[in-house]
């Protein structure tokens, strides 16, 4: 079936699964992760998948990728274990394959370099009671 022909019920479903099968394996932490990585993981044509991402989420496909790293950056900005990572390291923690490409994704994106949003961010959080940082 060609992916022009997808009714809406399909076109749904099959957002539900890259999303899913995306989100709980973590896939886009693999700085390498591209396109024929999630066809392969979720059995979907790869050209179905750029179609539904351009579409119905009106993104490319790095851009969607690029994303879910973005939020799992914010998710972990006041993480206790990720305490004393530096933006570049959360970057790379991330999945950005580069400090470059995190920082290009984050500004435009988020409007603000991944160090910005770190500081502003973590401006007020205390460390735990019997913490200190490690140097």
């Amino acid at each position: 079936m060609g992916f022009e022909k997808l009714t809406s019920k399909e076109k749904h479903f099959y957002l539900a699964k890259l999303e899913n099968i995306l989100i709980s394996g973590k896939l886009f932490l693999k700085n390498d992760f591209a396109l024929p990585d999630l066809a392969k993981e979720t059995g979907i044509q790869l050209h179905t998948i750029s179609y539904l991402v351009n579409s119905q989420i009106n993104l490319h496909f790095k851009d969607y990728i690029n994303l879910k790293r973005i939020a799992y950056f914010k998710e972990k900005v006041n993480d206790p274990e990720w305490k004393d990572f530096t933006a570049e390291k959360m970057i790379l923690a991330s999945g950005f394959k580069s400090r470059t490409t995190g920082y290009r994704a984050f500004i435009k994106h988020v409007g603000a370099a991944p160090s910005e949003y770190l500081k502003s961010c973590r401006a007020g959080y205390e460390r735990p009671k019997g913490t200190r940082t490690i140097f």
